[in-house]
């Protein structure tokens, strides 16, 4: 699959929650070859703290408009950069679609499909669920979603627009289920379960080996540091579980959980 460059128009860059803002772009010829799972990698600020560009999880890809979404952190130079491009007025920098598995619906019809997802994990799986819709899956789906406390929970209501069933967790109790995406997820699944997981690694790993004991399936898009995201500087390499090294940004991010060595 190709990988393209655009300077891409920003059509909005609004706050959604506690230094946190989402950016929409104009960007047709990426947002056609798009699919869930996928990353573009950002440079949006000349500082020499920022020389790399940084990966962004696709949040909204709309193949009608062209418009292409991300949900980011104000957190160092590319995310400060971010925040200044004002609609109408600046462009972003952007290179995608990046990565070369993603996740892949399970096509079984007895088929559970859960999705889970923790802080910045939470908007690729709304792109996961808005592509199923889009491609004719009107069927249930159970999202279960977790932060630190209630104000850093993301994209609730938008996935409950989109027909699924929202269980949340916060660590401190503030909203939902009191603990971790796991004490709300140990209940529900069985082997009939499809889970799509998105998150911090910790997380990821907990969910995989719940669904392991279980027998139910797992896929979990990794979190790490991808400088390039092009499969050149080699600084996302992940151990396989059959001894196989590879990269995250080409021979992922996304894998079966039974398959990455943890």
């Amino acid at each position: 699959m190709p990988v393209l460059r655009a300077l891409a128009p920003v059509l909005e860059n609004y706050e959604v929650g506690p230094e946190r803002r989402v950016i929409v772009v104009d960007a047709p010829e990426i947002v056609s070859l798009s699919e869930p799972g996928q990353f573009v990698n950002v440079l949006a600020s000349e500082n020499y703290e920022s020389l790399l560009r940084k990966p962004f999880s696709i949040y909204h890809a709309d193949r009608q408009s062209g418009k292409l979404s991300m949900l980011y952190q104000m957190k160092g130079a590319t995310t400060a950069g971010m925040a200044l491009k004002r609609p109408d007025e600046d462009f972003l920098d952007i290179l995608g679609p990046l990565g070369g598995s993603v996740f892949k619906i399970d096509s079984r019809p007895n088929a559970d499909h859960i999705v889970v997802g923790g802080g910045y994990g939470v908007p690729p799986l709304v792109f996961l669920i808005e592509r199923m819709r889009s491609g004719g899956y009107f069927g249930d789906i159970l999202a279960v979603v977790g932060a630190r406390s209630k104000k850093l929970l993301d994209c609730v209501d938008e996935l409950k627009s989109l027909g699924a069933h929202v269980i949340c967790s916060t660590d401190d109790g503030s909203f939902g289920v009191k603990g971790r995406v796991t004490d709300a997820l140990k209940d529900i699944i069985d082997a009939d379960s499809s889970i799509y997981c998105c998150g911090p690694t910790p997380m990821m790993r907990a969910v995989g080996e719940l669904a392991l004991q279980i027998g139910a399936s797992c896929q979990v898009s990794l979190e790490v540091s991808m400088a390039c995201g092009v499969g050149v500087c080699m600084g996302c390499v992940v151990d396989l579980s059959d001894g196989k090294r590879v990269r995250a940004c080409v021979e992922g991010p996304v894998f079966e959980f039974g398959k990455v060595r943890w």
